[in-house]
């Protein structure tokens, strides 16, 4: 990556399954919280927060510290609870956001629709125009990582 990612900036990582989303998220919210002093958001839609401690410790990343010490919050919800609250100025998601002075958020699974789909409408252009905007109104710097 070349020197990092631009703070305030929202970043796509796209790739089938298998291909390190996750990890390369986790090593950005990890690395922001345990070596900058960014605190940071982990959004996860599909894999559990259990799971992705377990593979984070076998690189030696050690989540619930950071969890404790009040730098890192692990959310696990719907991809369609998490789109109305970044587009809602009273969101619960992003107070959770606040609340621990996130800088970084990751956000796990979002899924590109084609126009065969038959809920393609959720993941239009227009949505992720919405998303964006939230995230950037909220001055994170965000990775988000798409199949």
């Amino acid at each position: 990556m070349a020197g990092g990612l631009l703070r305030g900036s929202v970043v796509l990582v796209e790739g089938t399954a298998g291909t390190g989303k996750t990890t390369l998220g986790m090593e950005f919210i990890y690395r922001g919280a345990a070596e900058f002093n960014e605190p940071g958001l982990i959004v996860l839609f599909e894999v559990s927060p259990d799971k992705l401690v377990r593979d984070a410790a076998l690189f030696g990343w050690d989540l619930p510290q950071l969890e404790r010490q009040g730098r890192l919050k692990i959310v696990f919800t719907t991809r369609q609870v998490f789109q109305q609250e970044v587009q809602q100025a009273d969101s619960l998601l992003l107070d959770e956001a606040a609340a621990i002075g996130a800088r970084r958020i990751f956000v796990d699974g979002l899924v590109r629709r084609t126009p065969g789909d038959s809920d393609a409408g959720r993941n239009t252009p227009e949505a992720f125009h919405l998303l964006a905007e939230g995230l950037q109104r909220e001055r994170l710097t965000a990775m988000i990582g798409v199949e």
